[in-house]
């Protein structure tokens, strides 16, 4: 017995398959990039906004992700809540550093302050 051909007029199967799977990796590639890179985008472009709104006094305070949120008019993919982790790297792209109060009273919460660069 003979086995099926595995080739077509032009190109054998498998490379064919492998074509195939190569396009569908590539495009689901820059969905992803294209999704996950505008979000951040935009919650960037909304705290520089902010920032640049601030008084120097308030440049010098911290803010939790929750105020960030709040103050900075930061809306989610569909309209909710931004993910934090979302927040957390628009806030970094913006000259913040994390900080974390470790005190009872403080309870491991954690804190975004603008570095010294940002007054420069």
């Amino acid at each position: 017995m003979l086995q099926p051909p595995t080739f077509l007029v032009r190109n054998p199967l498998r490379m064919q398959l492998a074509a195939l799977a190569e396009r569908a990796h590539v495009q689901n590639l820059q969905k992803d990039e294209s999704s996950h890179d505008g979000s951040v985008h935009e919650l960037r472009v909304k705290v520089q906004a902010w920032v640049d709104t601030m008084t120097p006094t308030q440049r010098g305070r911290r803010f939790t992700t929750i105020e960030v949120e709040q103050l900075a008019g930061l809306t989610g993919k569909h309209g909710g809540a931004a993910a934090h982790h979302r927040i957390a790297q628009a806030l970094r792209a913006c000259g913040f550093q994390p900080r974390r109060d470790w005190t009872r009273a403080g309870r491991n919460t954690r804190f975004w302050s603008l570095t010294d660069r940002e007054f420069k």
